[in-house]
Formats: structure tokens, C-alpha cells, sequence
């Protein structure tokens, strides 16, 4: 890191730019955002996995929050299944840059290779404090070296997109700890905010007591990966997660009313990928505490998975992992949802819409406007077949208000059921 942006110490209020954040957005940024954010060609530029999100810690008195946005590896162009795309990290960043009130208190951390240029993410030039942070063996881009010669079950899955699995499931929380962070937070660089926030997200997260907040869910465990759970969990003596109504009421609908068991005591514990499990945080967005993860039990939990070599052999993903480390570890008093804000995210395969979507926010004030622009730009011959959907959120363990959004689901899973965003059947989505 000594070689890098990172290896410097943040910033200090004395040394923010003299610039209205708005102005430099309105002449700088906004165009190169808008004509990306309504779908015009996208040059095909270095190829990048994702981008993220920071908080730096609360012991640096001038810091509020920071946004970190993560390039990732450069691959060749082949047939396999690859996270990496055309670059869409600068109108990303840009979003957040337009409705994230709180961007400018914010350190924006780039992770790369070495084969992403400042121009490649450029969008939070003179906004914030951006920091390019190379990653290496060092920051934990790499395989174990015992398992180097571990071989996937698929041969579709590209190198950079394993090792992307494992910065966020396994190694960067010791990275950004070193760093100083004690606050987190993923934007993913085909993830899109798309109305305003006025509020700190890290601050609501401060005040709340939470530890983990998530925007949207995906409905998604591999069976390999829920075996490791219950083995882990067994060995461990950690109590297994009890459905809460969700899965059951997905089920056996006609014995459930307004989402919940009509009669008490049906529930027991389950397989973890039948049960709880089989809801994940889709993480292309969350907000978190670093020190959760860096705490004895989740470092142990972290280790484990790492040494399983799961990652490398059958895929099982960090937005699995993450679930199954709350779940297991976390109360549930101290998840967060956050509905607020419309939020797009989705994966696009041969200019079609195959995983993902949108979900409007509770406090979007133009939450209909928002969802003709999505269907304009993405199902203007096809909107039939992916309509908009109404769902009820519950935001807190401790909060028994639900919040409305609509959302545009693709994909589905084996059973045919609509994947992510993922909302139970009956409309309704407890804090599960």
C-alpha cells in the first residue's frame, strides 16, 4: 500500500477542495452520467468487476463517511461467464455523486490492478477525496497458496471474478481495517442510485445500532454451501436459524395469513438452505461495520469458508457468505434494510436484462417517473413480460411499520420463482 494513494493518510478538512460539489457535478459530470445512465452505446473500455463504498473511522474527527469505488481486474474477452463489462464505473460514481448528499465527507477508494486509468473513474474528480489503492497479494487479491491448483466444478468462471468472491467473503475487512475504516459501503459499478438521499447513510447506521444494512434481497443457496453452514454451525454450537414465516408462507400459502403462520409452532429448523438461507442480502449494495467482520467469531467463520476452498471449486459466492455470517452471527436487531431510495441493479448479457432489476424508493419523489424511464430504456417491446410488482418492506427487527416499493425482477431459479430483487409472493417482506 506504501506505493499507492492508500498508503497516504485521509485527508483533513484544512485540505478539501474550495468547490461547490453541485457546480463541479452540473458542468463535469452530469452529461457523461445521463447519457450512460439513458442507455447510449458504452464504449468498451478496460473491463472492471465492481465498485465500492467506504466510511473511514470515526477516530478521524473530520471524516463522516467515505465512498470507495473498486476497479478490479483486467481479463481477456472469452466465452466464460465473467462479472467484468464495459466500463460503467464512471457513471456509477456519478449517480452517487448527484443524490448522495453526504459524497463530498466521503473517501473514494479505487482498487485496480495497475490497468485502470484515472480517466476510467474520474466522475468524483474535485468532489471527494479519491484514493487509488492497487491490489495485490498483499490486499488479499490472490489465491491462498494451498490452493492454487483448486479446480472449479464449472470452467465458465473467470479468475478475476473468483478472487472478486473472496476480497468481499475472506480479505478485504483486515485490509480496510489496517487502512484505519471502521465503516464500509459497496456500490456496486453496474449499480445505479436514482433518487436522492439527503440523510448519512453511515450515520443512520450509527444511531440505529445496526451493524449490517442491506437495499434489496436475491433468492439464491447452493446446497454444497448450506451443507458447510449446518456442519460449521454443529461444530461450533451455534443455534440454527428459524424461518420466520417467509419461506414456509412462500410455500404452503393457504396456511398462512398476511405472510405469517395461521397457526403457531409450524416452524423448525431446517436444512440452511431450506430454510432461512435460501433469502440472501444482494450485495451489490451494503453497508457495514468493519469491526463485525474482523471480530473473533466472523474471523473464525471467514477462515473456515477460506479453507474450504468453496470459492474456487463450486463458485459459493460473497453474497452467501455475507448472509450466512448475519444470520449466523449477527442479531437480527442489529440488521438494517434500507427502502428509501430507488436503486438499480442488474446484469446485462447479449443487451438484455438476464439477473436483477430495479426497485423504486419509499421517499422517491418521482417513483413513477423512475420506473417509465427503467421500462423506456430496458422493455419498450417486452414490458409484459417483466411487469412492475408491488412489495411491503420491513426495515428493523424493533420497527413494525412496512414501507411500499415496486419492483422489476429477472431471472429465476430452478423452480421457476423470480430471483432478484425478491419479494415473497403475498407482497410482503419481513426482516426475515
Amino acid at each position: 500500500l506504501a506505493a499507492s494513494d492508500c498508503g497516504r493518510r485521509p485527508r483533513s478538512n484544512a485540505g478539501e477542495a474550495q468547490h461547490s460539489p453541485r457546480a463541479i457535478f452540473d458542468a463535469q459530470v452530469r452529461p457523461r452520467a445521463e447519457t450512460l445512465l439513458e442507455g447510449d452505446e458504452v464504449p468498451f473500455g478496460p473491463m472492471l468487476a465492481a465498485s465500492d463504498v467506504l466510511s473511514p473511522s470515526s477516530s478521524n474527527t473530520s471524516y463522516n463517511a467515505s465512498i470507495n469505488a473498486r476497479g478490479a481486474r483486467s481479463l481477456e474477452r472469452s466465452r466464460r461467464y465473467d462479472a467484468t463489462h464495459g466500463n460503467t464505473l464512471n457513471a456509477s460514481m456519478a449517480s452517487v455523486a448527484r443524490f448522495y448528499a453526504k459524497f463530498r465527507d466521503a473517501d473514494a477508494l479505487v482498487w485496480h490492478e495497475g490497468d485502470l486509468g484515472r480517466r476510467d473513474a474520474d466522475a468524483a474528480a474535485g468532489l471527494t477525496n479519491v484514493r487509488w489503492c492497487r491490489l495485490s497479494r498483499e490486499t488479499g487479491w490472490d489465491r491462498p497458496r494451498e490452493l492454487q491448483d483448486a479446480r472449479a466444478r464449472e470452467s465458465r468462471w473467470a479468475e478475476g471474478y473468483l478472487l472478486m468472491i473472496r476480497w468481499y467473503a475472506v480479505t478485504c475487512w483486515d485490509v480496510l481495517d489496517a487502512l484505519g475504516y471502521e465503516w464500509m459501503m459497496r456500490f456496486d459499478d453496474d449499480s445505479f442510485l436514482l433518487s436522492p438521499v439527503g440523510y448519512d447513510w453511515f450515520g443512520a447506521m450509527r444511531a440505529g445500532g445496526f451493524a449490517y444494512g442491506f437495499r434489496t434481497l436475491s433468492r439464491e443457496c447452493d446446497r454444497t454451501f448450506g451443507q458447510f453452514v449446518d456442519a460449521y454451525r454443529e461444530t461450533e454450537r451455534i443455534p440454527a436459524p428459524v424461518d420466520d414465516g417467509t419461506i414456509f408462507c412462500e410455500r404452503v400459502p393457504k396456511h398462512c395469513l398476511k405472510g405469517r403462520p395461521r397457526r403457531p409452532g409450524v416452524l423448525a429448523a431446517r436444512p440452511y438452505c431450506e430454510g432461512p438461507g435460501r433469502l440472501g442480502f444482494y450485495n451489490n449494495w451494503f453497508v457495514t461495520a468493519v469491526a463485525f467482520w474482523t471480530s473473533p467469531a466472523v474471523a473464525r467463520f471467514r477462515r473456515t469458508f477460506d479453507e474450504s476452498a468453496l470459492i474456487f471449486t463450486h463458485r459459493n459466492n460473497d453474497l452467501i457468505f455475507q448472509t450466512a455470517a448475519v444470520r449466523l452471527l449477527l442479531p437480527r436487531e442489529r440488521w438494517r434494510r434500507f427502502a428509501d431510495f430507488s436503486y438499480q441493479h442488474h446484469t446485462i448479457r447479449d443487451g438484455a436484462v438476464r439477473w436483477g432489476g430495479l426497485e423504486t424508493g419509499s421517499r422517491d419523489p418521482d417513483a413513477a417517473g423512475t420506473l417509465r424511464a427503467y421500462f423506456d430504456r430496458w422493455h419498450a417491446d417486452d414490458g409484459a413480460a417483466h411487469p412492475a410488482r408491488r412489495c411491503r418492506v420491513q426495515l428493523a427487527r424493533n420497527n413494525a411499520s412496512f414501507e411500499e416499493v415496486s419492483y422489476v425482477a429477472h431471472g429465476r431459479t430452478r423452480w421457476g420463482v423470480l430471483a432478484a430483487p425478491y419479494c415473497n409472493k403475498n407482497g410482503r417482506a419481513p426482516l426475515w
